[in-house]
């Protein structure tokens, strides 16, 4: 019984595709031009936005220090600040598996591989997978190794997007501890706002280097607040570490407010301000 039904299925496929290769229409010249006119309206549509958010939004200007919304949006933004070291970069989220695989990959040499070696091999998986599963039973069952190739691909993208997406990043605003006491210190602040996130690893993110992991604080100096502070303000930079010298950018009052943070950072409590 089986059998017959394989043989009516061909059959009656036969049966279709010989007429509709004889009463239908050849790719070409039809289908490219069906095609063609998609495409065509697609931009013009695109266009048409465009003309018509340029139209209805208004630019920054004394008035309107952020721009005037139109239909569409504003014309311009606030213009990025590049005195501002704690912002935090995420692409689109279409590139999101990319970003997280950088983030697997950290070192130079293994950039190539994140970049350029992993997304292609998966291209080539997707476009070589019709002429691997040539197998002409439709039903899914059937058809394990072409199925498992088919999911596998786009199911660790998807994953890759998930933790992409909620990779943690620099430290924003100024919680650099999970202690909310250590984070209402003013040092806090001037962690961030000096750009310390950006090569130190803290217990609320951060990055992983060039800089000490300072998560349980520091690892050279402890709770030694003095000798932090000569470290941060000028010793660091005197050593050759790459560590800016940030006693010429701070007061030594605000130095030493920094040193009490990273100082609490070990006990994960507030230390006094020495």
């Amino acid at each position: 019984m089986s059998a017959r039904k394989v043989i009516n299925r061909r059959v009656r496929y036969e049966t279709e595709y010989a007429a509709s290769k004889a009463e239908g229409h050849p790719f070409f010249p039809y289908a490219m031009f069906h095609d063609t006119v998609i495409n065509l309206i697609i931009v013009l549509m695109i266009i048409g936005m465009a003309v018509l958010w340029h139209a209805t939004a208004g630019p920054i200007n004394s008035a309107h220090p952020t721009g005037q919304n139109g239909w569409l949006g504003a014309l311009y933004e606030q213009k990025a600040n590049p005195a501002v070291q704690s912002t935090e970069p995420r692409p689109e989220w279409y590139f999101l598996f990319l970003f997280e695989l950088l983030r697997i990959f950290k070192t130079p040499a293994e950039l190539i591989l994140a970049t350029i070696i992993i997304p292609t091999i998966w291209m080539v998986l997707l476009i070589a997978w019709p002429f691997l599963d040539r197998g002409r039973d439709r039903r899914l069952s059937r058809r394990p190794w072409g199925v498992a190739l088919g999911l596998s691909v786009p199911a660790v993208l998807i994953a890759l997007t998930i933790a992409g997406s909620i990779a943690p990043g620099v430290v924003g605003g100024s919680n650099v501890s999970a202690n909310a006491q250590i984070n209402a210190l003013p040092g806090a602040a001037l962690i961030v706002n000096n750009g310390c996130t950006t090569c130190h690893q803290f217990p609320t993110g951060g990055a992983p280097g060039p800089g000490a992991n300072l998560s349980n604080g520091s690892p050279r100096f402890g709770t030694d607040q003095k000798a932090i502070q000569a470290w941060v303000s000028h010793g660091a930079n005197a050593a050759g570490t790459g560590m800016p010298a940030f006693g010429t950018t701070n007061s030594p009052t605000q130095i030493a407010q920094i040193a009490q943070v990273i100082a609490s950072l070990k006990t994960n409590k507030v230390e006094p301000l020495q």
